[in-house]
């Protein structure tokens, strides 16, 4: 599709700027799920902007508009691109007309005004010294209460400034970027066969989601075919990685509750899965394993078993401990009704993974936009509609449960054969993936000439979910918050790149 598409909607007039972007429609009539927005340049440096959107088929919808003047928001359509304009207007320094709020986003008040390093050079940037104006809540008994950036536990830095009357929160305002590594520049110039490494520095927890979103990128742009092991290996990290993420988060959901015994408990068979991991390929997170092709190198069949056995006895006790975990009074009280993300938020902002499948929402790519092993692999999608804390942690409950079924199938019919593809990398490229990560929906975006890399546009789950937070945490008290947030479990260097 493109934007020609028959069934596409005109977005409307909204003052000056160019032609109004045509928006598709998905299968149900109404405006297609927006994907992502991002800049690029062209080959005479020229600006533009691409967008794409998922129209409900197996492929996504791409189309791009050149950005050599202002460029029309999408926002009073789709609230779900109001960050990625701002990101866009900080890196590109691309005009946007008619966006609600074009305060810098990436960059913090000590970034100059008019540097935009997708565009500029950044070796050497002067310090400067701005003002960010936080939303003032007007009224009688508004008290501000800035939480952050620096946390009280061993966490990543984001500021977060409530305003509540009492205990009670009327708004909250969020202030993240604190971990912007520039990694989308750090690509520029790379070689296509070391990208990998980068990729997955960028969210330590789910590495291995992103070393095979960006190989698959390369591989599709490649036109090349992923030998069935590796692509059965890549199947059985990438649940492995989604169990242990979703034992974890129920864990952190205890310790937020101040149920210690089931958190240590779940800590416990994390570190077994991990250790078993490190048995099975020589790392605990399967850092250094994924390349563009297939796998670094092959992994023993009979230590792919043990891996599956191992699995098979931490699915089970995790199961009991999840009976136990939702069948205590303490734990219902204080899961159920709060953080609720209702079905309506969560359409409008585009949401993904987990905490769009509590809310309603029947997405997953490895399903809607199946890739690598997915395309034969058989596996059910919980989807509830509560929108809660308590939804949330059911729905990974679920997904736990779904992760080790995959990985003892597909691990006792595992292919034989080589695990690593031939690639011809001379030439324009030019592919994109997306694979379904512990936290959702995870879009890599490449262009590169001759075996370098010239632009990588990475979409990651947590900065597509990280605006839902303030609608969540509405009218909760703000002891709740560490909970809300936990349960929505997103990573500030995932989001911040």
């Amino acid at each position: 599709m493109n934007e020609n598409t028959p069934g596409a909607v005109p977005s409307g007039e909204r003052g000056s700027g160019g032609p109004p972007l045509v928006l598709p429609r998905g299968k149900t009539e109404s405006v297609a799920r927006l994907v992502t927005v991002f800049g690029s340049l062209g080959s005479d440096r020229e600006k533009r902007v691409h967008y794409v959107f998922d129209v409900g088929e197996a492929k996504y919808w791409e189309t791009m508009v050149a950005a050599s003047g202002p460029v029309r928001s999408i926002v009073p359509e789709l609230p779900s691109a109001a960050w990625y304009e701002r990101e866009l207007h900080d890196q590109y320094g691309i005009e946007i007309t008619g966006h609600p709020d074009l305060r810098p986003l990436v960059f913090h008040e000590n970034w100059p005004e008019g540097v935009h390093p997708m565009v500029d050079a950044v070796n050497q940037v002067p310090w400067a010294s701005r003002e960010y104006r936080f939303l003032t809540v007007q009224g009688d008994g508004v008290a501000e209460v800035a939480v952050g950036p620096v946390h009280a536990g061993i966490i990543e830095p984001g500021h977060f400034r409530f305003s509540v009357v009492g205990d009670t929160v009327l708004h909250l305002e969020l202030r993240h970027f604190y971990t912007h590594k520039g990694t989308e520049k750090l690509f520029e110039g790379s070689l296509v066969n070391a990208g990998a490494m980068i990729a997955e520095s960028v969210s330590g927890d789910n590495c291995f989601a992103h070393a095979i979103a960006y190989s698959q990128a390369v591989e599709n742009a490649c036109r090349a075919e992923v030998p069935p092991r590796a692509s059965a290996i890549r199947l059985i990290g990438l649940e492995l990685e989604r169990l242990v993420s979703h034992i974890s988060d129920l864990g952190g959901l205890c310790t937020d509750v101040g149920f210690s015994v089931a958190a240590a408990y779940a800590t416990r068979i994390k570190e077994f899965l991990l250790r078993a991991s490190a048995d099975c390929s020589g790392t605990r997170y399967w850092r250094g394993i994924a390349v563009p092709g297939g796998l670094r190198f092959d992994l023993e069949s009979r230590k792919i078993l043990g891996l599956s056995q191992a699995v098979s006895l931490a699915a089970r006790q995790f199961a009991d401990l999840a009976r136990v975990i939702l069948e205590t009074p303490s734990i219902q009280n204080r899961f159920e009704t709060a953080g609720v993300v209702s079905p309506e938020v969560a359409r409008d902002l585009a949401v993904v993974g987990p905490v769009a499948r509590a809310s309603g929402i029947d997405l997953d790519v490895r399903r809607d936009h199946p890739y690598g092993h997915y395309k034969s692999a058989q596996f059910e999608v919980p989807v509830t509609h509560y929108g809660d804390v308590m939804a949330r942690a059911k729905i990974r409950i679920k997904e736990a449960a779904i992760s080790a079924r995959l990985i003892q199938q597909i691990a006792s019919a595992l292919p034989i054969g080589s695990v690593l593809a031939p690639l011809e990398l001379d030439g324009e490229m030019h592919g994109s993936s997306a694979v379904e990560s512990p936290r959702g929906e995870l879009y890599y975006w490449l262009e590169g000439s001759d075996g370098r890399l010239t632009r990588c546009h990475i979409k990651s789950p947590s900065f597509q979910n990280w605006p839902a937070m303030p609608f969540a945490i509405a009218d909760n008290i703000i002891a709740d918050f560490p909970l809300i947030n936990k349960s929505f479990n997103l990573s500030y260097s995932g989001c911040d790149r």
